[in-house]
């Protein structure tokens, strides 16, 4: 599509008007992409990367995408199975000496059908926080502090961040390789996502080029912050050493690459990824609808959607991918806004895409 042929789509005068109306009433400030078939269909940033220096945002701005990041994790996960050095049914004790969990395999890891305990409530409880923990220090918890697991594996569906951070342990054990490596190496580097990495900012700091730091609002001091000035907010500090549930950093364009390769079998078979997408049986024959790092909703009006969100203080990040109708909505933020909110403008997006009315949240 053209540029004028845009401007006199109605569609990307309602995307216009949403972002302009949201950012003057809401404080909305991020980053969004609309593909069609692949092809850019509207872009905007909107507000600032850096308080502090006053830059802007830009469509190069690099996005701390939280949990978005566990479909880059599971992607590593099914790499490995392919080339035989792991298998979905490989039990996670194998993988950690004296680990108290038995029968949870790699797949329940990937399905969050695992039972594990949430590990943000077990570093609250016991961790000395002035130390920054790394997904070795999740494992030496659960080993010495055993809390109970919530079912039995594959008993039912729980999100569970645990489950990540093991699946990202496991990655690094088989591969021989650190973790942010393999995942430069099979996944950023052959898809040419030239500014998306693993980074972890206060446990290794570096310059990254068009950061856009994450901003949460203080109702002591009426202003924005950066979440590492909340003492609520700590663990933003003290769990920054974990990977494979979050940490991945990236631009829209690089997302818009990897959305692409996932059409493809660049990096897996089409097999591998069709089960990906898939939902998964429970033990009572009941279907879960989490694949292997993405949620999957069938709908009658758009086809199937493969979408992941993601949250951290200062961020929201939300993929979805419409895969029947080749449509991708890459959603970025850098200002903290309520999920209930988020999910509304996400839902005003697509109502505007499928040309249905809409709702300015």
């Amino acid at each position: 599509m053209t540029q004028g042929s845009k401007a006199s789509d109605v569609r990307y005068r309602q995307l216009d008007e949403l972002f302009s109306t949201i950012a003057e009433k809401n404080n909305w400030s991020g980053n969004i992409l609309i593909l069609e078939e692949g092809n850019p269909f509207y872009q905007n940033a909107i507000g600032m990367a850096n308080l502090a220096t006053a830059e802007k945002l830009s469509p190069e701005s690099v996005f701390d995408l939280a949990s978005v990041s566990k479909a880059f994790t599971a992607m590593g996960v099914m790499i490995l199975q392919e080339r035989g050095k792991l298998d979905y049914t490989d039990k996670v004790e194998s993988f950690f000496p004296h680990f108290p969990y038995a029968d949870i395999t790699v797949e329940n890891l990937l399905v969050h059908t695992s039972g594990l305990p949430d590990y943000m409530e077990l570093f609250s409880q016991y961790w000395d926080k002035t130390q920054i923990a790394t997904n070795q220090d999740i494992v030496d918890q659960l080993i010495k502090h055993q809390p109970s697991t919530l079912f039995q594996p594959n008993e039912k569906y729980e999100y569970s961040n645990t489950g990540y951070a093991l699946l990202a342990s496991i990655i690094e054990q088989v591969a021989n390789t650190p973790f942010a490596d393999f995942l430069q190496q099979q996944i950023f580097q052959p898809l040419d996502m030239q500014h998306t990495k693993v980074y972890n900012r206060r446990y290794s700091p570096e310059r990254i080029p068009h950061y856009a730091y994450g901003y949460v609002y203080s109702a002591d001091s009426e202003a924005w912050i950066l979440p590492d000035e909340s003492s609520e907010l700590d663990f933003v500090i003290y769990l920054d050493g974990i990977q494979g549930d979050g940490a991945v950093s990236s631009t829209l364009d690089d997302l818009r690459k990897w959305d692409r390769a996932l059409y493809t079998e660049k990096l897996v078979k089409k097999e591998t990824l069709d089960r990906a997408f898939s939902p998964v049986q429970l033990t009572d024959n009941s279907l879960s609808y989490y694949g292997y790092g993405w949620r999957i909703r069938e709908d009658e009006a758009t086809g199937k959607v493969v979408h992941h969100s993601g949250s951290w203080p200062g961020y929201r990040s939300w993929l979805r991918r419409y895969t029947q109708t080749d449509k991708t909505i890459i959603y970025l933020t850098n200002v903290e806004q309520e999920r209930e909110w988020t999910e509304k403008v996400l839902e005003a997006i697509e109502s505007i895409l499928f040309e249905r009315t809409y709702i300015t949240p």
